[in-house]
């Protein structure tokens, strides 16, 4: 059977081309190990996907941006005349990208790609009309990526014998430095600096597993040999290394006294610096400290407006990246159609901020009941879809005099 028509044998779908693509087990090394690629540190550190990920800052990072992305609501609309739209059925990908895979899971695939490789991958799988009707996911160490004389992408994907193109693969390229076609990996680029906040992990760990004994050392009146000397460093070690071990009473014979020469935990400032990489993975991942759970600067005040500046500032780039990639691909919107993330419902303030907002609106007149009531996601009857016009304004049109109110504008009165 040959790579292209490969097809599912367990409930396949209709008439669909399959593509061999990613695997659970690539998935989950795309999660710990990104693309298989390590790099050396400046602080000694190896720095990978698998051990970014298990920082938690980091993690917390990658998890909120995923999660916020591929729990937005995505539409499908049509433009209209005068800048109006109309919101269509989802097309199958849109709906249901794969057999056993969600509209969810597939965004969560392509976050976290972007995130740790920089770009998401995804075979175009169509029924026998050629239309497209789902998508499957490509671990993007497998694909090697190229530009062709005519400046079109070209794809080679590992295990396949054939050059691919932007027909039979979707390209959602994250943050470029080469004219925008391919993006390039966090990781790589980045790799001092996490390596800097994995370093820091590292020493925590080790000071902690060392116990309250790391740095010291135990003085004899007397010479000792080396039998000796290796028995007493044993017993210390066996009573007194180790977490559960730490800040027990000690025991010396002999005339052995034990002197301190490590600092402690706030002489060496590990909780400033712990602190300091969570900062660091914010900057560097495009998010606010305070949804790393980092909250020494936030308070009651400000908590609303900087979960807008978040949506703003974080969520809204990413949503767009992926929305202008689909809406690019011809194979995927139809022209004058498109894709949308919704961001608005992120970006609501309190109850009493929303309802002053909407009163606002329609008190002003450029608000109907009607669109306040699907605002809020309650009932939106016909009878709600008017405008309300202040008795005590009227209409000023320049050029009539002050004051002048035409009886095609006011329709015969002041309103």
């Amino acid at each position: 059977m040959g790579f292209v028509d490969r097809v599912v044998a367990a409930m396949p779908r209709p008439g669909i081309e399959r593509y061999e693509a990613i695997t659970m087990d690539e998935f989950a090394e795309l999660v710990q190990g990104g693309n298989g690629t390590t790099s050396r540190s400046k602080s000694g550190v190896s720095v990978s996907a698998r051990r970014a990920m298990g920082n938690t800052g980091w993690k917390r990072g990658v998890t909120y941006l995923t999660e916020q992305i591929a729990g937005l609501p995505w539409h499908h609309y049509m433009r209209l005349p005068d800048d109006a739209r109309e919101r269509r059925a989802k097309q199958p990908w849109l709906a249901k990208p794969d057999v056993e895979q969600t509209w969810y899971g597939f965004i969560e695939y392509l976050m976290v790609a972007m995130l740790h490789s920089g770009n998401g991958f995804a075979f175009k799988l169509r029924n026998e009309a050629g239309q497209v009707v789902g998508l499957r996911e490509i671990h993007p160490g497998r694909v090697t990526t190229g530009i062709a004389p005519d400046s079109t992408k070209r794809f080679l994907v590992d295990r396949l014998d054939r050059v691919f193109t932007t027909r039979d693969i979707l390209h959602v390229p994250g943050m470029c430095i080469d004219a925008g076609r391919f993006g390039f990996s966090p990781i790589g680029i980045m790799g001092d600096a996490i390596g800097s906040v994995l370093a820091g992990d590292e020493y925590a760990s080790k000071f902690y597993a060392s116990g309250a004994h790391m740095g010291g050392v135990i003085t004899f009146p007397n010479e000792l040999d080396a039998v000796a000397l290796k028995r007493y460093r044993a017993e210390w070690q066996e009573f007194h290394e180790g977490l559960l071990a730490a800040h027990k009473t000690g025991v010396l014979g002999g005339g052995a006294r034990y002197d301190r020469i490590s600092l402690n935990a706030a002489d060496a400032q590990l909780l400033e610096a712990r602190t300091f990489g969570i900062d660091e993975v914010a900057r560097m991942i495009g998010v606010p400290p305070h949804k790393l759970y980092e909250l020494s600067r936030s308070t009651n005040n400000n908590i609303e407006h900087q979960g807008i500046e978040a949506t703003t500032d974080s969520l809204r780039p990413w949503a767009q990246r992926i929305e202008n990639a689909i809406n690019a691909d011809p194979d995927l919107v139809l022209a004058d159609h498109y894709v949308e993330a919704e961001l608005a419902g992120l970006m609501r303030g309190d109850s009493a901020a929303i309802s002053a907002s909407l009163t606002a609106g329609i008190n002003g007149g450029w608000m109907t009941p009607h669109t306040a009531a699907r605002i809020q996601n309650l009932p939106s009857p016909d009878e709600l879809n008017y405008y309300l016009r202040p008795l005590n304004q009227a209409v000023i049109v320049v050029g009539e005099g002050v004051g002048s109110t035409p009886a095609e504008v006011l329709d015969g009165g002041v309103m």
